[in-house]
């Protein structure tokens, strides 16, 4: 069993209720979801949330759950409803557990002012001092009820009010709820990261800090595994690749049908980052996101275990999510990846899900994807917009061609030539140069140099200012690098 289902039956303790098949996680969540949130006030001690408040929070305001529905699914999705008024005189709440912190099903489902038969959804907002409830929970699918008007299937979410936040902390007015909502369109995971703790990769849970299904202390969008699966990102947006070359990938944030605003690659070979773990990626989703809408507050302060603040500013890089789609038989969950594993500095146990802070990978930085022949090189960013990278499905290891793996090339920049240097005098057939939107610029055959000089001109000072890439052929193998152009 994996950490990843170990979260999930710590968090979801009723989760064995539910139907033994998943099949719900790949099912799309469309069109507009109808909710009744009905509040029960165990304490009646004057301290309530006011119904104007949860009716803001939920539907009306521009940092409402429904907002915030609306924004990750462009539009595909939203939330409507009805807040009802506080249901008081209850029997009291006693212990701990899903039973003891929120009304039972026999009281849920005989509401008389509630329309069971148009909702897709029930929230409980319970105002009470039991302790040991945790902030909240959900249903992860809908589930079978017989109520007063007839025989029913909805979704079921319960929320204490005193984890109601306010949006100047999260950019909406509670993370918390936007979370269970997402898990109960059926998201039965979270989204963890792979991070290094004591010199070994650790599963994190909660650890991608940039998914509303990691750590929520922001309401970030769900990563873009999740949005194909509720069918918010479909196959005219994610692209996916296996051939050399630059791609673009536009912000994961934006609305933008028929552009690429995520890349797959299914690996030839199976990843496993952590032997002991049996977490093992078949697939790699790559995401940008352009830190807007409620993105924006990504830029955060981190705290420390000495009390300091490491401040993570404009996180403008690549996410690589890794996909396992083989623990769970009926779908895949996603892991971040920390391309910067080392720790950040002083942080503690305590601070461990801030640690993939930091997991993006950064302009002019390389990922080589462990146990197969794949790089990811980040080769340009416009903050906010898009962000390019060049994936080599050829990158060489010592032991597959030692001698195109001693090929560099030099100056870079460069202004009016380049020279490889080949010291091995190895046997080349072609050179070719490419631009970023993967056009290519010029080639020189081998009848136009001694392929097995082992310094090698090339002429570029025809070449306007900005980055290439150079891919050198032999017969049987290739490499590309970076070539930068400042004249």
């Amino acid at each position: 069993m994996n950490k990843v289902t170990i979260f999930l039956l710590l968090t979801f303790f009723f989760y064995t209720l539910f139907s033994l098949s998943q099949g719900f996680v790949n099912n799309p969540v469309l069109g507009t979801q109808e909710v009744a949130v009905v509040p029960f006030d165990y304490l009646q001690d004057g301290n309530e949330q006011s119904l104007t408040d949860i009716d803001n929070g939920f539907f009306t305001s521009s940092f409402s759950i429904k907002s915030f529905i609306e924004e990750i699914s462009y539009g595909k999705a939203s939330l409507n409803g009805i807040v009802y008024p506080y249901r008081t005189n209850q029997p009291p709440l006693f212990g701990t557990g899903y039973t003891n912190c929120y009304p039972l099903d026999q009281d849920i489902v005989n509401q008389p002012d509630v329309d069971y038969s148009i909702i897709d959804g029930i929230v409980l907002l319970v105002h009470s001092n039991t302790t040991g409830c945790g902030a909240g929970v959900s249903s992860f699918e809908k589930l079978p009820f017989t109520t007063i008007d007839g025989d029913f299937n909805f979704r079921r979410s319960g929320f204490r009010t005193s984890f109601y936040f306010p949006h100047d902390f999260s950019k909406i007015t509670s993370s918390t709820v936007a979370h269970e909502i997402i898990h109960s369109f059926g998201v039965p995971y979270h989204s963890n990261a792979y991070i290094k703790s004591n010199g070994q990769w650790t599963l994190q849970g909660y650890g991608n800090l940039f998914d509303i299904m990691g750590l929520r202390s922001q309401a970030s969008h769900p990563c873009s595994l999740v949005k194909q699966q509720k069918g918010w990102l479909t196959d005219n947006e994610i692209e996916n690749v296996s051939t050399t070359g630059t791609y673009r990938i536009h912000a994961l944030e934006k609305t933008l049908p028929g552009q690429t605003q995520s890349i797959v690659i299914d690996l030839p070979n199976d990843l496993d980052i952590q032997p002991n773990d049996p977490t093992i990626f078949s697939k790699l989703y790559l995401e940008y996101r352009g830190l807007t809408g409620f993105d924006s507050r990504t830029n955060r302060n981190v705290p420390l275990s000495d009390g300091t603040m490491h401040t993570i500013q404009d996180p403008h890089g690549l996410l690589i999510i890794g996909a396992d789609c083989q623990t769970n038989n009926d779908y895949c969950v996603p892991v971040l990846v920390d391309t910067h594993p080392e720790p950040m500095g002083n942080i503690g146990t305590n601070y461990e899900p801030h640690e993939a802070s930091d997991a993006q990978l950064n302009l002019d930085e390389t990922y080589f994807v462990g146990n197969n022949s794949i790089s990811i090189e980040v080769v340009n960013v416009v903050e906010g917009d898009y962000i390019d990278v060049f994936i080599d499905f050829s990158t060489l290891s010592t032991n597959e061609n030692s001698e195109l793996g001693q090929l560099n090339i030099y100056p870079n920049p460069a202004s009016d030539k380049v020279t490889i240097a080949n010291p091995l005098n190895t046997s080349l057939e072609e050179i070719s140069i490419y631009d970023l939107s993967g056009k290519k610029i010029k080639t020189i055959t081998r009848e136009a140099f001694d392929s097995s000089l082992s310094q090698i001109s090339v002429d570029v000072s025809d070449m306007t200012n900005g980055t290439y890439l150079i891919q050198i052929n032999s017969k049987e193998h290739s490499t590309t690098k970076k070539l930068v152009i400042s004249q």
